[in-house]
């Protein structure tokens, strides 16, 4: 049940973002918009499912990055008849789709992965006691030192 929500959530925030580019600027016709919407979904709920547990979150958004603007871009072409390049709307659909994904990467590590991944630096801190050192001494031992070296 918790890959069908997953899923949703995805279809919705890819869908919204594909109406909003396609849909209002390049006049696309729903079927198409919704074509594209299912296969840009698919495609990175996929990677989402095998690739994203392995990796560090930063590589996945540069990764779906790269993959959103050839999808976009390639669907796109195959989608959208229009006379103007449609590379413009395939960046910017990579570019908030990667804040999207960024955001539902979390939620799909906690949905579904069950994020047993622990902090990568210590985080139990302790403070240390020690005696104050006369500054003036330090810098007077090393002095002794360096006149001795010579």
């Amino acid at each position: 049940m918790d890959y069908i929500r997953v899923m949703i959530v995805k279809f919705i925030g890819i869908g919204i973002l594909t109406f909003s580019l396609y849909g209002i600027f390049f006049h696309a016709t729903i079927v198409n918009l919704l074509l594209m919407t299912l296969v840009v979904a698919g495609i990175t709920f996929i990677g989402d499912l095998f690739i994203l547990p392995r990796i560090n979150q930063a590589v996945a958004a540069v990764g779906d990055f790269a993959l959103l603007f050839l999808v976009y871009w390639a669907l796109g072409n195959l989608v959208v008849e229009s006379t103007v390049s449609l590379l413009l709307p395939a960046l910017a659909a990579a570019y908030f789709g990667t804040l999207l994904e960024s955001i539902y990467h979390i939620y799909v590590m906690d949905r579904i992965h069950e994020s047993t991944s622990t902090a990568t630096f210590s985080t139990d801190f302790q403070t240390e006691f020690a005696e104050d050192s006369d500054a003036h001494d330090i810098i007077q031992n090393s002095k002794n030192d360096s006149q001795k070296d010579e």
